[in-house]
């Protein structure tokens, strides 16, 4: 799927209000800001690994707190690339433009084969976006930890409505949240992992996505919305994918 409704761009504001109760936003540039971590500085790899932050982060939290260093680790050659679309970014609705057009076109051109989207929190969240609504067929797959799925009232309609598979829209939840919800019951064609901390505040929606999940793709941690968290959620992943 590589479209989706047009509904969740613009009520895609909604979220980033409720995110950023405690954010700051930071100004938008004419490029996203990117920092690549080749895993071979003289030879291009196959595969690309983007790395999408959370809402209250900036981009090089992935380099402070080794991140970069243990995708160098796990996944020797993979090229990485650390892109800065920060709250501003879904605060204008431009995040799903700005990544196809500055990073993932850009990577499909310099001859990127497989190319995975990765992020916690928010960062999460937008790679399942742009499986929603960028240019999908480019995307090889999403690792997505801790990915914010949705208030209250759209999780509790899927659980009585028996889970997502048999869930179909009411009038719970915020629009962008249900139609987030109908595209990822729909089916994805891009491969997703999914890892959270058992008492992480987004637990409920991730046991939600997880029904949609290979179930050997879905992975837990105890803990809870913390860095140390998903640093062992990567390190439980990363080796996982061919």
């Amino acid at each position: 799927m590589n479209a989706g409704p047009a509904i969740i761009r613009v009520a895609l504001l909604v979220l980033v209000l409720w995110l950023s109760a405690c954010a700051g936003t930071r100004p938008t540039q004419d490029e996203l800001p990117q920092a690549w971590f080749p895993a071979n500085a003289e030879q291009r790899s196959d595969t690309l690994l983007v790395l999408l932050p959370g809402a209250r982060d900036r981009g090089d939290g992935f380099e402070h707190e080794g991140v970069v260093d243990l995708v160098g680790e796990l996944q020797p050659d993979w090229d990485v690339v650390v892109v800065d679309a920060h709250m501003g970014y879904y605060r204008e609705r431009s995040f799903v433009e700005r990544l196809e057009v500055d990073v993932i076109h850009p990577a499909v051109e310099h001859g990127y084969r497989d190319i995975w989207l990765s992020g916690p929190s928010l960062g999460g969240f937008g790679g399942l976006l742009y499986s929603c609504l960028g240019d999908a067929d480019s995307v090889t797959g999403v690792i997505a930890l801790a990915p914010h799925l949705g208030g209250r009232a759209i999780l509790s309609e899927i659980e009585d409505a028996g889970g997502p598979t048999d869930w179909q829209p009411g009038d719970a939840g915020r629009d962008f949240e249900r139609d987030l919800w109908v595209c990822l019951r729909d089916g994805l064609d891009q491969t997703i992992w999914l890892g959270w901390g058992e008492s992480d505040r987004m637990a409920r929606g991730n046991r939600l996505l997880a029904e949609l999940v290979e179930s050997d793709q879905v992975t837990t941690r105890p803990g809870g919305h913390r860095w140390p968290v998903w640093r062992a959620l990567w390190e439980e992943i990363l080796p996982r994918i061919d």
